[in-house]
């Protein structure tokens, strides 16, 4: 870059310097967000999904055994304990099944998600499913 006799830049030399700041704040900011999406926070939940496909909604209520299933999966993975809740939302009349397996103190990742259940009537309904487990 040269400057004039009074000491200041000249037009293209300044747009130059402006656009060499841009990149490089750019290219700080791209490598800031690539860090940030890498960093893991919280541990996956990894009980699998199948594990529910054997409840079903029978006179309003949620009713299948699926504690021996949970625990073996909590084995499997390593877990301390295993949180489950399953609701139906809406006016169907159906209640809340809610069922803990081990202890569930310590570091906790939650994991929420829609499955549809086969009622007792042929009907399929969605219900909200929530999986907490405890590392």
């Amino acid at each position: 870059m040269k400057f004039n006799n009074k000491g200041s830049l000249g037009f293209p030399e300044a747009i130059m310097a402006a656009m060499i700041v841009t990149l490089v704040l750019t290219m700080y900011m791209g490598l800031f967000v690539l860090n940030a999406a890498n960093e893991k926070s919280d541990p996956e939940v990894n009980i699998d999904h199948r594990v529910f496909e054997g409840l079903i909604l029978e006179d309003g209520k949620i009713t299948g055994d699926i504690e021996q299933q949970l625990i073996s999966e909590s084995e499997r993975h390593g877990y301390k304990g295993v949180s489950f809740t399953c609701e139906v939302p809406g006016e169907f009349g159906f209640e809340a099944r809610h069922i803990l397996v081990g202890e569930m103190t310590g570091k906790i990742s939650s994991e929420r998600f829609v499955m549809p259940l086969r009622s007792s009537d042929g009907r399929t309904v969605p219900t909200v499913m929530e999986v907490a487990v405890c590392i």
